[in-house]
């Protein structure tokens, strides 16, 4: 178990939502935070907030898709003891229609931001022997749904390189934590249109960010594998690894009598 207490913790896509709870959520454990995301201004914004709570706070503009910016992010932070992998975004809708530059950019935000920040911070963290990634996946990297594909690709993939990476550094002393949160009642859902989810899916509540901020820094501090949220989100994901098919059946027929309705 780490205490957050003093450390320092890179947060990317933390201008909104869950990014921001989670700067918030780590300020109020004592850690002191590295924010980065590509609009500044409210970048500033969350960095004050995060002062006012009694700890350091920078605020650091920076493109993920952009190797170079996440080198540059991870220099400016120095020693990072925990690094958060939140920045991503999602845009819905069948696959025969899907725009293929929409496709491409979710992969780059969502998948190769994460994998640039983390190449970026681990160097450090082996040499030290010691420090935290904590990726922000979703249930939709764990059971595709449809009319999600796009997005369902680049979580499937940030769980591979997460489990993967886990095994790769364990031994090594860096810990290597998922969080899969279900539906975040998160300005992400105003790009991403809820409405465009199977039917099924909103049967999920909608949970706060701050509920996912919690379990985000406690996975900082325990390095636990995976935590999955709401509780019947992990109750249903734990069925779909049990029995795949049984679960997308139950979900094409629960969105189909949805949406008749």
């Amino acid at each position: 178990m780490m205490e957050l207490t003093g450390k320092r913790v890179v947060i990317t896509g933390a201008s909104s939502g869950i990014g921001r709870a989670t700067a918030l959520e780590m300020a109020r454990r004592g850690a002191h935070v590295v924010l980065a995301a590509r609009r500044l201004a409210l970048l500033d914004e969350v960095a004050a907030a995060c002062r006012a709570l009694g700890t350091q706070a920078s605020a650091i503009a920076a493109d993920v898709t952009r190797r170079e910016d996440c080198v540059r992010l991870i220099a400016a932070a120095g020693d990072v003891d925990v690094l958060v992998n939140n920045a991503g975004f999602g845009i819905f809708g069948p696959i025969a229609a899907a725009n293929p530059d929409d496709l491409q950019a979710m992969m780059e935000t969502n998948y190769f931001g994460m994998v640039n920040c983390t190449q970026a911070v681990l160097p450090g963290m082996l040499a030290r022997r010691s420090g935290t990634i904590v990726n922000v996946s979703s249930i939709a990297g764990i059971m595709g749904y449809a009319g999600m594909g796009g997005y369902c690709a680049s979580k499937f993939a940030t769980i591979g390189f997460t489990e993967a990476l886990r095994d790769e550094v364990l031994s090594q002393g860096v810990r290597v934590a998922l969080v899969c949160p279900g539906t975040t009642e998160t300005e992400f859902f105003h790009t991403a249109e809820r409405t465009s989810m199977p039917g099924a899916s909103r049967l999920i509540p909608g949970i706060p960010p701050e509920r996912v901020a919690r379990a985000i820094c406690d996975a900082a501090e325990d390095g636990r594998y995976r935590r999955i949220l709401p509780l019947f989100a992990a109750i249903y994901m734990r069925i779909k690894e049990a029995f795949p098919q049984l679960a997308h059946l139950l979900m094409r027929r629960a969105s189909s009598l949805m949406e008749r309705r």
